[in-house]
């Protein structure tokens, strides 16, 4: 008989994995939950001492999961020093901490820079996924074999829900994105255009790998600049560098530009995170290409925050003109959770099933959660399907999650549209439960 983490997985290739009964879900939830913490609580040695700290000894109840949930720092609690210094034996020793990865399977010998240490953990059954900051470190979240093929059932099944696309290369494709590089988006950018674009079809923006220390590098560089503590010819060649790559970018955009404008009478494939897309919508209405013009099979993907404030604040509403009529994913999510919450008929984000809704309240000590009605809190989850880390996580965002059922028709529970990061409406935003994290993964790679 199948696991209820194996039931739950497979939901997704079901007529609606987002339309089974609320209470029945529930139940098949928290024995799944009881699963993934028997099996990571052997496997990732952070989450097993988070447990010993807290006296947490089986999941008896979603409660339960609140002290065992990592901080949304954790993936980057890593000293800096170990990559400027060419600790690699050591960052391995932490990756180790907080992934379900065996070191001694990770061939590091003749590791020169991050890029190499990455390739080297993926060559060894792993995808160590990326996400960018402004602190000059980046967050490492372990996806295995198992946790990728997932994904790509997600993209195949889900794609546009509730009225998802079959899978069929029907379209000319743009991924406004590097070649490659360990970013989900950029794997996820690729395995759409595999699945829904016609083969020799599709552009990048370049077709350069994303290089992990180029980003990591320039964001320590501007954070460096912000404080004045950079010097005048690493701020000269840091501009040098910048504007070519501004040129060299303008310039791929502007050939996307006009190979769009070209053939917009056919169906599209549009992929790229929200600047980007911004910026190529402001280059197509200047090239005379009108809101709601596109072919409405053309199928546009786009995602990521507005963190600093780089958009403008009305820029979803500019999206939503200008790809009026076309298949647009809309979907609240992030990097750490496998999917992500799509958006339904009334547009609110119904979680899936093998993630687990955990409403905390702002410190994210104590849990939320409701039979009915909505809740106001912080968002966490625990993401039953994951096999390459514990999936259970504390965002920095403040939501409204109705646990009621929605005006769609289907059980919830659903996050509702007024989403904002804690950050963004004053205040402190620690969360208590990461205190010990860096005492103890510093203890485990010295």
């Amino acid at each position: 008989m199948a696991t209820a983490r194996e039931q739950l997985r497979a939901l997704v290739a079901s007529d609606d994995p987002f339309g089974q009964p609320g209470q029945d879900t529930r139940e098949l939830q928290l024995e799944a939950a009881r699963e993934a913490f028997a099996a990571h609580r052997e496997r990732v040695p952070l989450l097993r001492t988070r447990a010993e700290e807290t006296d947490v000894r089986e999941i008896t109840g979603f409660e339960d999961l609140v002290p065992l949930l990592f901080s949304h720092t954790s993936y980057k609690s890593y000293p800096l020093s170990l990559i400027t210094g060419g600790r690699w034996d050591r960052l391995l020793r932490w990756y180790a901490t907080v992934s379900a990865v065996e070191p001694k399977d990770v061939d590091i010998e003749g590791v020169n820079d991050i890029d190499e240490w990455t390739e080297r953990v993926t060559a060894a059954g792993h995808r160590p996924y990326i996400t960018s900051g402004t602190s000059g470190k980046v967050s490492f979240l372990n996806c295995d074999a198992g946790d990728l093929s997932f994904l790509h059932d997600i993209l195949e099944h889900v794609t546009c829900w509730p009225d998802p696309l079959p899978p069929k290369p029907t379209r000319r494709g743009y991924l406004l994105a590097p070649a490659s590089g360990p970013m989900r988006s950029i794997d996820g950018f690729r395995w759409h255009a595999d699945v829904f674009a016609r083969p020799g079809e599709t552009q990048l923006l370049t077709e350069e790998p994303l290089r992990v220390s180029e980003l990591m590098s320039s964001a320590l560089l501007r954070r460096r600049m912000a404080e004045g503590t950079a010097t005048p010819q690493e701020i000269s060649s840091f501009e040098s560098a910048s504007e070519s790559r501004e040129e060299e970018l303008g310039a791929a955009v502007a050939r996307i530009v006009d190979d769009i404008a070209a053939h917009r009478d056919e169906p599209l494939l549009i992929a790229g995170m929200n600047n980007q897309q911004f910026t190529l919508i402001q280059a197509l209405r200047a090239r005379g290409v009108a809101d709601g013009s596109l072919h409405p099979d053309t199928l546009v993907l786009s995602g990521g925050g507005n963190k600093g404030r780089a958009l403008p604040d009305d820029y979803q509403a500019q999206f939503a003109a200008f790809y009026d009529g076309v298949r647009r994913v809309r979907s609240y999510g992030m990097t750490e959770m496998q999917g992500s919450c799509p958006a339904c008929e009334k547009g609110n984000y119904h979680v899936p099933p093998w993630v687990i809704p955990l409403v905390l309240d702002q410190p994210g000590e104590t849990l939320l959660n409701a039979e009915h009605g909505v809740v106001e809190g912080r968002f966490a989850f625990l993401d039953v399907s994951l096999e390459g880390r514990w999936g259970g996580l504390i965002s920095g965002d403040r939501v409204f999650v109705d646990f009621s059922p929605c005006d769609c028709g289907r059980a919830g529970p659903v996050v509702l549209p007024d989403i904002r990061r804690y950050g963004d409406l004053g205040g402190d935003d620690k969360v208590t439960c990461a205190a010990t994290l860096d005492s103890y993964v510093r203890g485990m790679i010295h």
